[in-house]
């Protein structure tokens, strides 16, 4: 492609609107432009980024047997339950690609229908073909790094990584219980309707009680018992009730199944509907929780005895938590490039960014950059048409920067929009020799034009 053909519009200035780094270098790059506050659409520049990055998707989804379609997800699922029904059918494997504006937080490049395989393994490998330092975790492929926005529990001791929605750990031990085999004892608690309330009113700490919950999940009421200084993970109980479309109890319905409000409630006696406990409520002994009755708390109540419960992993993991090998959890910033069964090619092309740039613009992987390598000739010439034709014949994705411009303009730009390596056609290719450019380490080589395609391939990796 020739410059002087092609639409990139670069600033000399970083733009006054974009939240991070890596939206102003993308505006400024000519990659993009605001469309609206927080919108941005994608320019030339910006739709060849993503579109190599399908192409890196493209060659691993068809690595295994993946087919295209133009479905919903909703749609996918229906098609699948009422056409799938033979073993023969499967393992089958979907898959459509979506574009569209750049936003922040938005998880859009390409989504996955699998029935019957793991294709979790596939969106890693696609996001490490980027050239990015991933790290895979049950749900989620992460990249960690102080600029991101997002959040990784790792354990820095066994290098376990997990989404917030799906972390596990060991829960900081509490003040020790009442010690004695208690019968559970209601007291009269005015006005007290808050773990913190309660916490206050009895001078014990918020982890001697235990929260209840009452959600509503496939149109049926289900209690969860959390410990009173903990809270509800919402992906692990969707996981666990099957409904990610739950919803809190309204206030009339915790009237109806447990004839108290909200801030009286308690597992004792109820049988109308399941009863699920975190983990971390196993052991406990003689604990606070609502009596059932307006204005009233239990005290020495013991889950699993004096009620009954399926215990199972409902809680948000803390920073500190002990991780399974004994080790520390710990929150990190990361960006999240994989959700699931999506994989965001835009997040990709943001974090290449966050992590790769100076004060000189971007510095893209070549697995991101529009293109390999750019041609930059001091005067446009036939020798720089020669070394520009060359780079296409060998397949190299070249840009020939063919402007009437100052090289020190054209130098600027190259460096600016982040293309990885940069051939200057100058007063040595007289001597049949040209400078090439490694835009990541600066480094200036005099190359003899018989082996620079070489010589730049060895700088792609």
């Amino acid at each position: 492609m020739r410059w002087s053909k092609l639409f990139i519009p670069t600033l000399r200035e970083n733009p006054a609107e974009g939240e991070t780094t890596a939206q102003k270098l993308l505006v400024r790059a000519g990659y993009a432009r605001a469309m609206s506050s927080g919108v941005y659409g994608w320019l030339p520049l910006g739709q060849r980024s993503l579109e190599k990055l399908r192409r890196i998707a493209r060659m691993e989804l068809s690595a295994i047997g993946s087919q295209e379609v133009e479905l919903t997800e909703s749609a996918a699922a229906a098609i699948a339950q009422g056409e799938l029904r033979s073993p023969k059918l499967l393992p089958q494997i979907w898959h459509r690609f979506e574009s569209g504006p750049m936003r922040a937080r938005q998880m859009m490049g390409l989504e996955m229908f699998s029935f019957g395989a793991d294709v979790r393994p596939v969106l890693a490998r696609i996001a490490a073909r980027s050239g990015l330092p991933v790290r895979a975790a049950e749900d989620a492929v992460f990249v960690l790094h102080e600029s991101c926005v997002d959040t990784a529990v790792v354990c820095p001791a066994c290098g376990y990584i997990a989404s917030l929605r799906t972390a596990r750990g060991r829960a900081s031990a509490p003040p020790a219980d009442p010690v004695g085999d208690l019968a559970p004892e209601p007291f009269h608690t005015p006005g007290q309707k808050t773990i913190a309330d309660i916490a206050r009113f009895t001078g014990l700490p918020e982890s001697a009680q235990m929260k209840s919950l009452v959600l509503v999940a496939s149109g049926k009421p289900m209690l969860v018992m959390l410990r009173g200084d903990h809270q509800l993970n919402e992906a692990k109980f969707a996981a666990k009730s099957g409904d990610p479309k739950f919803r809190q109890a309204a206030g009339e319905e915790l009237v109806k199944w447990f004839g108290a409000q909200a801030g009286s409630l308690g597992p004792l006696g109820i049988t109308n509907m399941p009863v699920l406990a975190d983990t971390a409520l196993e052991g406990r002994r003689n604990m606070i929780c609502g009596a059932n009755r307006d204005d009233y708390h239990l005290r020495h109540v013991t889950p699993g005895e004096d009620f009954q419960a399926n215990f199972c992993d409902l809680r948000e993991v803390v920073a500190d938590d002990e991780c399974s090998c004994g080790g520390t959890l710990e929150f990190q910033a990361a960006t999240e490039l994989a959700r699931g069964q999506r994989l965001s090619f835009e997040r990709i092309l943001h974090t290449a960014v966050e992590l790769g740039n100076d004060q000189d613009g971007m510095i893209l992987p070549a697995a991101v950059a529009p293109f390999d390598v750019v041609v930059t000739a001091a005067i446009v010439s036939e020798a720089a048409e020669d070394v520009y034709r060359q780079c296409l014949e060998a397949g190299l994705d070249a840009l020939y920067d063919d402007r009437d411009e100052r090289a020190g303009v054209k130098f600027k730009d190259a460096d600016l929009i982040g293309i990885p390596v940069r051939i200057n056609v100058g007063k040595k290719i007289a001597d049949g020799v040209v400078e090439v450019v490694n835009r990541r380490t600066k480094q200036v080589s005099d190359v003899p034009v018989g082996r620079t395609i070489d010589f730049c391939r060895l700088s792609l990796g």
